[in-house]
């Protein structure tokens, strides 16, 4: 009996692991596949790149078998547009994680959230930041008070000290002063001095140093842990450090929720984000509950801090590496707007070179690679190969923005490519930085804002040059070999010499 028992047992695992999991006739192409380990010899880091390479480069679809489990790379934007567009509501859905839960009861806030409750809460969201001006003059002035900020902070602590500045602390205090503003009410990245604490540890999970190859596998065998108990136990043992920082994060987020409830405005007129929702609390607490508006700001944060503070450290690195195009996006600025006021929204459309140069500073940065993974909520078919329902899905975003049919000689820096025969701006649809489609990026117009008005105004006033003790070139820099596997490609740590443009000219 227990030896029938045993090779039912033994019969069942082979082939599961032989047949089940093995690849099928029709799936689309992938790098190779064993028994067990599936696709994991055949990969290399970076990821996005690996996936870029001449074998793939074409193919629309390509699947990982990451162990037991497939994940699926949208690699072109043909596949890209056919799922997130055309068949948008497929895609709707995210991976659900268990640290969480494990932490909170609640499963997500607003990128990580799900059908009904991620409808409440993006329209809600996009509603109270329009109503506090997000993409619109409101949003403007409080922009532009922050680049007074910083431009007062490059002049005392850099020009007239002599010293060159980290470009991390810089540009992330002035950034998260705007989110700061908009949610809290205040400039919380400058007035609090718990506040450079949150920001690191923000940064410590968008910009996380664990391999991503490993990170993926551990993302898709989470349902293995959560039924085997013991192994959760070991997982969440060993996810303790990551777990404890969301840990931090929800806490800082809870405790401005009680200072505003202490202090509660009119509902006709909330003064900030987290009032605005203290309000819908108030008519329906079970949906609005204080974890999930935590989260909510949570999310804010993290999609809105790092995000454009690191896209402004990789503009200034390219203009330095560029300087015919610093010369060119100078000169327009001068003869558009001059050096006696700032840059304003007003003067945008006849500042075409400066729009292109944003364009593509994002296109060659490209800050998240691989996107935010979506989980198909049915069985999809993308150009030509079936994605089974509860897949998890990627998009290879630098593919797309590496991709000689759509960017010839994509490896250089042309902001020319974004403009018309005319030389005016001229976006390009295949630019997918903010993603497409439903779930594309929420605050997309507010980082927009910030990136022209941030780095004109930057441009009009300053000159940059890296640090004259710096031993490293501007590519080992733009390199960061060490960061391999964080959700936002940042370039490494490094210092920027900044001077006075009207002196040096």
């Amino acid at each position: 009996m227990f030896l029938t028992v045993s090779l039912c047992l033994l019969a069942f695992v082979l082939y599961f692991v032989l047949v089940a999991k093995a690849p099928k006739s029709g799936d689309p192409p992938n790098p190779g596949w064993y028994p067990l380990v599936g696709s994991l010899p055949f990969l290399r880091e970076p990821l996005e790149e690996f996936l870029s390479e001449k074998q793939f480069a074409k193919q629309p679809v390509v699947v990982l078998y990451m162990g037991l489990e497939k994940l699926y790379c949208l690699n072109t934007y043909e596949a890209i547009k056919d799922a997130f567009i055309s068949q948008g509501d497929k895609f709707l859905g995210r991976q659900q994680t268990f640290i969480l839960p494990e932490l909170t009861g609640e499963k997500a806030g607003i990128i990580l959230s799900e059908d009904e409750q991620w409808r409440l809460y993006r329209r809600l969201s996009l509603k109270t930041l329009r109503d506090f001006g997000f993409g619109r003059q409101g949003a403007e002035e409080i922009i532009l008070g922050e680049v007074e900020e910083l431009r007062s902070r490059i002049e005392d602590q850099g020009i007239q000290a002599g010293l060159p500045l980290d470009t991390v602390p810089l540009l992330s205090t002035a950034v998260s002063n705007v989110i700061c503003q908009m949610v809290f009410g205040t400039r919380l990245a400058s007035e609090d001095p718990e506040f450079g604490r949150v920001l690191e540890m923000f940064q410590r999970i968008t910009q996380s140093q664990n391999n991503r190859t490993r990170s993926m596998v551990f993302q898709l065998h989470q349902d293995y842990y959560v039924k085997l108990k013991p192994l959760l136990r070991l997982v969440i043992a060993l996810r303790r450090k990551q777990i404890n920082i969301f840990g931090e994060l929800i806490k800082f987020c809870r405790k401005q929720l009680e200072k505003h409830k202490a202090d509660l405005g009119s509902p006709e007129h909330p003064r900030d984000y987290i009032e605005a929702f203290l309000h819908q609390q108030a008519s329906n607490p079970s949906e609005f509950n204080d974890v999930r508006l935590s989260l909510a700001v949570l999310d804010l944060f993290i999609a809105g801090t790092d995000t454009t503070s690191q896209t402004l450290r990789w503009a200034i690195l390219f203009l330095i590496e560029n300087p015919e195009v610093e010369k060119r996006l100078v000169d327009e600025i001068k003869r558009v707007v001059g050096s006696d006021r700032q840059v304003t929204m007003k003067d945008k459309s006849q500042l075409h070179y400066t729009q292109a140069v944003i364009d593509e500073v994002n296109r060659m940065a490209c800050l998240a690679q691989l996107g935010v993974a979506h989980r198909c909520t049915e069985t999809a078919k993308v150009c030509g190969y079936e994605i089974p329902k509860d897949a998890l899905v990627l998009f290879n975003i630098f593919n797309v923005h590496n991709s000689v049919d759509h960017f010839p000689q994509p490896e250089c820096f042309q902001p020319e490519r974004h403009l018309d025969q005319e030389g005016r701006y001229s976006p390009d649809e295949h630019l997918v930085t903010f993603g497409i489609g439903k779930r594309a990026c929420l605050g997309e117009s507010l980082a927009r804002m910030e990136l022209f008005l941030f780095l004109a105004n930057l441009v009009q006033r300053f000159t940059f040059r890296l640090d004259p003790e710096e031993t490293r070139t501007i590519a080992e820099i733009k390199a960061n070999p060490g960061h391999q596997g964080g959700g936002i490609r940042a370039p490494a740590v490094h210092k920027i010499q900044f001077n006075s443009r009207c002196e040096e000219e």
